[in-house]
């Protein structure tokens, strides 16, 4: 029994322990969502309302609870309070950011004093003269209820609306006075001001004078001149506007064209005069691709919207005429002379102005006895083509003895003195010779005597013309001397062989590729050159010459 009774204790000591348990758990657990419920809860309100214009915004405006402390972590002066609208705003209480709005509204209508004004005739007036003082916390729209009538001089009622941002509106009342007298006076540009007082009113009642000193306005192009008026007494302003309203004058030029090409409108005009600057279109786009007259209207207009209107005719026409040749002649020319077939001739196009003319002497041959066709072509741009056709007949060139000399001997006098050696002539031969001699790779070898004389003449020629050249000017000079010639080789080569009296040398004018000095050499020095450049350039049969000094 007493171990039954021991157990029982234990038993209820431990349901004892467990409700105690129970009952602290439970209590925790309220504590914890007493605590939880205390941070959850909102500590701002959802939205603050204030009107637009409020100086500031306090912090506390936003706590549920003014016994709490906060501060705005969004930083309200960056908030235009004169402006309606809906802000986000960030307020930070007990250590955590809370989030509300800030609306701000306007339900204040503006409020102004109403101004009378003045005005004169026809002169625009601005809805914001009508009022002074005007008071809103935010911008105000100024604007007529209807446009007020200032064409007619009187009183007149004025209503002006005054809107703000919040659409808030009020309507002024104010009244309009319409002098009878002008807002502004129009003079013509490019004429003498001749302007006066009795111009700004129709009233003879109505007494105005000048204040502005009008002599030194300028009317000679438009431009807006606001002058000083005394009207009754009151000092305003007015206007004296230059104006532009004639049209420029120019007469008709009656043109002539081309078929396919066209012409500029100012081409139909001329002597046009205005004030400012002028345009000049065509009324009517011209058809330059078909043959015929017509007319054409053409506008001129200047800088200010002034038109005149004159009539010009056009006459389209087509080229079919050639162009014709001047100067175009038979010629006769000595062999182997050269021949100028464009000298003296020229052609002329009733269309074109500068046109071009090709010549055709493919058949002449200047070298040869014998008459030849040369051929003379000209096309305009038009395609209409024109020929001519010339004779060149080419005659017999006899060089005498006479001849060659006499050219010779004037220039032996010019390039040598009296007392120079044989050998120090030679040289100023020698020197005049290339100096006055172009190599062009032709020659006519059957006279060297007519050769010499074509090479002195003309400038031009190959090794035969510079070896002949050579010969006559040694020949005249007393320099023994006689002709050489290649042996072998692809092509010919002449030379002198000469003798100033201490023995023959060779004597070459013609140039070489190689620049040489070919001046008194010997049959070593040309044997050398020969090795040297190759192409049997000095090889010659040497049993028909006279052997030259070794050294």
């Amino acid at each position: 029994m007493r171990n039954n009774a021991k157990r029982r204790r234990r038993r209820r000591t431990k349901r004892i322990l467990q409700i105690i348990v129970m009952l602290f758990s439970l209590f925790m657990l309220i504590v914890v969502a007493g605590l939880a419920y205390l941070d959850m809860r909102p500590m701002v309100v959802s939205a603050v309302v204030i009107e637009a214009g409020t100086p500031d915004i306090d912090v506390n405006e936003f706590l549920l609870e003014k016994d709490k402390s906060g501060s705005f972590v969004t930083d309200i002066n960056s908030i235009d309070l004169n402006t309606p609208g809906l802000y986000e705003v960030q307020i930070r209480v007990n250590k955590k950011v809370h989030t509300s709005k800030l609306e701000i509204v306007d339900t204040i209508p503006p409020v102004a004093v109403p101004v009378e004004v003045m005005a004169l005739r026809n002169e625009q007036v601005k809805p914001f003269t009508f009022i002074d003082n005007l008071v809103d916390a935010t911008d105000v729209r100024v604007s007529f209820v209807t446009e007020p009538d200032t064409s007619t001089p009187g009183e007149k009622e004025v209503k002006i609306a005054l809107e703000d941002l919040g659409h808030n509106i009020t309507i002024i009342t104010s009244k309009l006075t319409v002098l009878g007298v002008q807002s502004s006076v129009q003079v013509e540009a490019g004429t003498a001001l001749d302007v006066k007082p009795e111009d700004f009113v129709d009233n003879d009642n109505i007494v105005i004078f000048f204040i502005s000193d009008l002599s030194d306005l300028d009317t000679s192009k438009p431009t807006v001149h606001t002058i000083q008026i005394e009207v009754d007494g009151r000092v305003l302003s007015s206007n004296i506007e230059v104006v532009d309203t004639t049209p420029p004058t120019a007469t008709p030029v009656n043109k002539e064209a081309w078929k396919g090409e066209p012409l500029s409108p100012v081409e139909f005009v001329k002597d046009i005069h205005d004030i400012s600057g002028i345009k000049v279109d065509f009324g009517v786009q011209p058809d330059f691709d078909t043959l015929g007259t017509q007319e054409i209207p053409i506008i001129v207009e200047d800088s200010y919207g002034n038109k005149t209107e004159v009539i010009s005719t056009l006459t389209v026409k087509e080229d079919t005429e050639p162009p014709v040749f001047y100067g175009v002649k038979d010629l006769t020319v000595l062999e182997g002379n050269a021949v100028s077939y464009k000298r003296g001739v020229s052609v002329t196009d009733n269309k074109d102005k500068d046109i071009t003319f090709q010549v055709d002497s493919s058949k002449v041959n200047i070298n040869k006895v014998g008459t030849y066709k040369v051929y003379y072509t000209a096309q305009d741009s038009a395609g209409n083509k024109t020929s001519k056709t010339a004779t060149v007949t080419v005659e017999p060139f006899v060089v005498t003895d006479e001849m060659l000399f006499d050219k010779v001997d004037a220039i032996l006098a010019d390039i040598t003195t009296e007392g120079m050696t044989k050998r120090e002539v030679a040289w100023e031969i020698y020197q005049w010779v290339k100096a006055h001699v172009g190599y062009v790779g032709t020659s006519d070898k059957s006279d060297w005597k007519k050769e010499a004389y074509r090479g002195i003449i003309n400038g031009l020629g190959d090794c035969f013309t510079y070896y002949a050249v050579a010969e006559a000017f040694l020949t005249r000079a007393g320099i023994d001397n006689m002709r050489v010639t290649r042996v072998g080789g692809k092509t010919q080569h002449f030379w002198n062989l000469i003798n100033c009296g201490d023995g023959w040398y060779h004597f070459d004018t013609c140039p070489n590729k190689d620049k040489l000095p070919t001046f008194m050499l010997t049959d070593a020095e040309v044997e050398a050159y020969t090795k040297k450049r190759g192409n049997n350039y000095y090889t010659f049969d040497k049993s028909l010459y006279p052997a030259t000094p070794e050294n």
